[in-house]
């Protein structure tokens, strides 16, 4: 089998991801294929996290903007959440059409991430081909007819398909397809969301107070997955929702509701990783 050039991060246990998917213009060069590294941690806090964003913070032509996407569940896992730090995967982006099997690709995507529409066949025979020819990656775009629905592509099975792959809508894959880009798409840690957290302290959003007693929920709940007890680590994490709930009051508190969607959203999916069959997965 075809080897990924790969950083992997030791672990006793589960792997969680944020997912921050960087959407640089045609004017950004390639050198060589790009693939799996460690870089420092990604969250803005004011633009989201996990799942449910994907933002550019460099130009798709002369835009700027973010797009909501999902990570596959039979994909490999851009799950760096127990380590230090977390993992990236970036690459130039190539569609290479429907991607089925017996479709004929309209690239080739070795050593780049297939970009795949949707439909006739299922999510791992386009993934699985595309890992075949060399891609380091996929995102799958939505359909025409289904628009900019998001699914998460399934079977749960993590792993399954030894590369990453994501879920966009309609309208990003369209975008994705008419210029070239490359894609930065980087996993964020523990310590990622703790860095988020310090920012809002450090731009005056909380106290020292509300800060350190948010640090210290999410230092408890790595310590409890660290040491494999996933149920307390659930628990904790629940218990920083509760926290920042706290602080956002219903849009009358201190906590901005952009900030307080990407803090709640990356705690969702924390929680998810902790849970089977994440738990029993490990790069």
């Amino acid at each position: 089998m075809r080897n990924l050039v790969t950083s992997k991060f030791s672990t006793n246990g589960c792997r969680r991801m944020l997912v921050a998917l960087l959407l640089a213009g045609a004017a950004v060069p390639l050198f060589g294929a790009l693939a799996f590294g460690q870089q420092t941690s990604y969250l803005d806090p004011s633009l989201g996290a996990g799942d449910s964003i994907i933002r550019s913070d460099v130009f798709v032509g002369d835009k700027q903007g973010r797009v909501p996407a999902k990570e596959g569940l039979f994909t490999r896992q851009l799950s760096g959440w127990l380590s230090g730090d977390a993992q990236v995967l970036m690459g130039e982006v190539v569609h290479v059409g429907q991607g089925c099997i017996v479709d004929t690709y309209l690239a080739n995507p070795a050593g780049k991430i297939a970009l795949i529409r949707r439909g006739t066949c299922t999510f791992v025979e386009k993934i699985t081909r595309a890992f075949n020819a060399g891609a380091i990656g996929a995102i799958v775009y939505n359909d025409a007819a289904r628009g900019d629905n998001l699914v998460s592509m399934a079977p749960a099975s993590p792993g399954l398909v030894p590369i990453p792959g994501f879920f966009v809508g309609n309208s990003t894959g369209v975008t994705l397809s008419a210029t070239p880009v490359t894609v930065k798409i980087q996993a964020a840690s523990f310590k990622a969301l703790k860095d988020a957290v310090t920012a809002l302290l450090l731009n005056g959003t909380l106290n020292r107070q509300q800060a350190g007693s948010l640090k210290d929920t999410i230092s408890a709940a790595e310590n409890a997955t660290n040491a494999g007890h996933f149920a307390d680590a659930v628990s904790l994490m629940q218990q920083f929702e509760a926290q920042i709930t706290s602080l956002y009051n219903g849009g009358a508190g201190v906590l901005p509701v952009a900030d307080f969607n990407a803090l709640h959203d990356a705690a969702d999916i924390i929680i998810l990783r902790l849970e089977s069959p994440f738990t029993s997965f490990t790069i």
